[in-house]
């Protein structure tokens, strides 16, 4: 069985050569087992190119570099389209997320038809950012009757065929809340979640994606996306 690892990337250098050179060192140890990282580089200007030509030396690394910042949806749906693995797992390149997450859960896998999602238990990001997740999953409980405990976690891990199943048309709406809309895309067709609690840790290097200046236009704008999932045509 093959493990494919998304990792959609901005200006993380300081944080992606630990991540990858950590994660490897676990992930070699499991058995019957293979994986492959897939790095989507979304226009960084800090040296992260550089470095993941360096770690394609080392480890197994498909490198989908561009040129120009498309977004965090975007890096997102193209590792999943490149992804050659009977699993996917997409997280982000941060290091909140440990790669214990993953071998814990290596065994209980979700069947077609299901992904497994993590909740951060607890979850270690700004009073901010947690306030409005609180908030905003009230709204998307409304909308989608999800009943997650927190559906904005980026830990899914499902196989490609699920994935593939998805309505882009639906997926890119939510530029800015992408798990949001993957939860409530999900939703839409039936697709199910089974939760399982993450260990989650401060993020100790780099510079999250939006402040509390962006918060406001962000939360309009995902408003409005979730509606546009909710009453858009499949």
């Amino acid at each position: 069985m093959k493990i494919s690892i998304v990792l959609p990337i901005h200006n993380e250098y300081k944080n992606l050569n630990f991540l990858v050179e950590t994660w490897s060192k676990e992930l070699n140890y499991l058995e019957d087992i293979s994986y492959e990282f897939v790095l989507v580089e979304d226009g960084s200007t800090d040296g992260t190119k550089e470095l993941i030509k360096k770690l394609e030396e080392i480890y197994p690394i498909k490198n989908l570099s561009i040129n120009e910042k498309r977004g965090y949806t975007k890096a997102v749906l193209d590792g999943i389209e490149a992804s050659s693995g009977d699993y996917i797992l997409c997280t982000d390149s941060d290091n909140q997320i440990k790669v214990r997450s993953l071998i814990d859960n290596v065994k209980n896998l979700p069947e077609e038809g299901f992904f497994l999602i993590g909740f951060r238990n607890p979850r270690k990001d700004p009073i901010n950012r947690i306030l409005y997740s609180k908030l905003f999953k009230i709204l998307h409980d409304v909308l989608f009757n999800s009943k997650l405990k927190d559906p904005s976690c980026p830990f899914v891990i499902g196989k490609k065929n699920d994935y593939k199943k998805l309505p882009i048309n639906l997926l890119t709406q939510m530029r800015e809340g992408f798990w949001w809309g993957f939860v409530a895309t999900c939703k839409r067709i039936d697709l199910k979640f089974i939760e399982v609690p993450i260990e989650h840790f401060e993020r100790k290097e780099g510079e999250a994606g939006y402040s509390i200046t962006k918060l406001p236009g962000i939360i309009v704008r995902n408003i409005i996306g979730l509606l546009k999932i909710k009453f858009s045509a499949l």
